[in-house]
């Protein structure tokens, strides 16, 4: 018997969805043609100011080596890092760095990792562009306000600095933005909530610092709660983000290394280390503290987006739908004023709802001077639009510098002089920044060992028999944190420099250390 299989009404279903697919696709341009025919250029300004010198502004940095290297083990060796994974930070961030480059072979593309690096910072920054200006308008910004903070964060030297610098903050902005786009949902559905829920966990599994923006998101929730499903938004939205959160202790208690004990790395430490056993950096209202060192270099950039925000804060505070990204500030301020420890980076974090800040306040002035005369019906827009230009005039300058700076950085230069004249046998002391440059383009076996390394991972301390050359910037022998390098000092005392690439602390001297020294090994 033959049995005649009917596919009309499969066909009709795949039809109909496309038709609907294709429906909402168009309904959804039409809603936001205008939007988007003003965030199309937006992003272009941001793209082009943030390519624009990217590979030889700003000087290259430890932090963005770490990362990059730990990318490429995920890649290359399936592992979380090259050296023991200790849960300094959540790996979030250079997992997403990672399955980009599997996805792009991205690590091939280049020449040297820190360019692959730039990229997916440019890929964040556009993301979290688009993202800002999405929350301008669910939050009451006008289409200009919200133009106007994509402006202000696209073009603040502050910001075109630390955004092309590879921090896993930079991967935090966009998540963070995402979940508080989510959590305004005009539609306050149950799938949105879940949403924010998961993007606010993948921001705190990027780097665990996005965790003291809970109380803003909290608020930002419980802001657009609907009344009919608020019950069952709460209990799927808490459980969407702490099942995902709970990936990174889950992974701790299957590898044996939640608790501390002998022989292995351990979270519970690790975290007790981050929260209280880093030297403090004291408070910026101390004039002699490391903080206060920080806000001054951070301000050198640039004051006015950051100081703008403060005096935005009051106005801000009065408008319901801003007070969450109020918050975020107030919170990340005071962490700059506790006395606690502080990350060189800690200003990311500031930028996005300090660019908000400026833009929301202006449009609330404008309306407010609006109702006093009683007439002006763009008087909004024309606010945050003129401060955005405003601002983008005083910028100019200083963006100029940095799109057009030329000098090669000096990381750069001595990892071409070294790979020209050092045997790729030779044991190398080096900069994180320069690490997956020398292992993965120049072939270097054994690999080379990241300074920093030299006296805290114990696998390196058993097996190292000597060390032939030290490439790592000047500031490594002449800071107040030089005494973190033992190691590294001592065998500078055995060695004659080679060739030095730059000036000042931030210069590279390459030292080639006598054959007849010998570090000492750790029992």
């Amino acid at each position: 018997m033959t049995i005649a299989l009917d596919t009309t009404g499969e066909i009709r279903k795949r039809v109909s969805a496309r038709h609907r697919l294709r429906y909402l696709a168009r309904t959804w341009l039409g809603l936001h043609r205008l939007s988007l025919l003003l965030l199309a250029p937006m992003l272009a300004v941001a793209g082009v100011v943030h390519v624009w010198g990217m590979s030889t502004y700003p000087r290259w940095v430890d932090d963005p080596g770490t990362y990059l290297s730990q990318a490429w083990s995920v890649q290359y060796e399936g592992a979380l890092s090259p050296y023991s994974y200790f849960y300094d930070h959540t790996p979030a961030g250079w997992l997403q760095m990672a399955l980009w480059s599997i996805l792009t072979n991205g690590f091939n593309r280049y020449d040297s990792a820190i360019d692959f690096g730039n990229e997916c910072m440019l890929i964040a920054k556009l993301f979290s562009c688009a993202l800002l200006f999405a929350l301008g308008r669910r939050i009451g910004l006008t289409r200009a306000g919200s133009a106007a903070a994509v402006l202000l964060l696209a073009l603040s030297p502050v910001a075109v600095t630390y955004t092309r610098w590879t921090f896993l903050d930079n991967l935090v902005t966009p998540w963070l933005l995402l979940a508080f786009v989510l959590a305004y949902s005009p539609r306050r559905t149950i799938g949105a909530a879940m949403g924010a829920a998961a993007a606010f966990a993948l921001a705190a599994l990027t780097k665990e610092t996005a965790l003291v923006t809970l109380p803003a998101f909290a608020y930002a929730m419980a802001q657009n709660l609907d009344r009919r499903n608020r019950p069952q938004v709460i209990v799927m939205a808490a459980f969407t983000g702490i099942l995902l959160m709970s990936l990174y202790p889950l992974f701790a208690i299957y590898k044996g290394e939640l608790f501390p004990g002998q022989g292995h790395n351990s979270l519970l430490e690790t975290a007790s280390w981050q929260l209280a056993g880093r030297q403090p950096s004291g408070s910026v209202l101390d004039p002699d503290s490391p903080a206060r060192d920080l806000l001054t270099s951070w301000l050198g950039l640039d004051q006015r987006l950051l100081i703008g925000a403060l005096a935005a804060l009051p106005v801000a505070l009065v408008v319901p739908r801003l007070r969450p990204a109020a918050v975020i500030l107030v919170v990340q301020w005071l962490l700059l004023i506790r006395g606690g420890y502080v990350p060189y980076m800690h200003v990311i974090t500031l930028l996005p709802w300090s660019a908000l800040m400026i833009a929301g306040a202006a449009e609330q002035i404008g309306g407010a001077v609006r109702w006093l005369v009683g007439r002006g019906r763009h008087l909004p827009q024309l606010a945050a639009g003129a401060c955005a230009v405003a601002l983008a005039a005083v910028w100019a300058p200083a963006l100029s510098t940095m799109m057009t700076a030329r000098e090669a950085p000096p990381l750069r230069s001595a990892t071409e002089w070294v790979a020209d004249n050092v045997p790729r046998n030779k044991v190398l002391v080096v900069h994180d920044a320069i690490w997956t440059d020398l292992v993965h383009y120049k072939g270097f076996s054994p690999r080379p060992i990241i300074a920093y390394k030299l006296d805290t991972d114990p696998a390196v301390a058993r097996t190292l028999r000597r060390i032939d050359y030290l490439v790592v910037p000047n500031w490594y022998y002449d800071s107040p944190d030089a005494k973190r390098y033992p190691t590294l000092l001592e065998a500078r005392k055995h060695a004659i420099a080679e060739i030095t690439f730059g000036t000042g602390d931030n210069g590279v001297r390459i030292y080639r250390v006598s054959g007849f020294w010998q570090p000492r090994r750790s029992s």
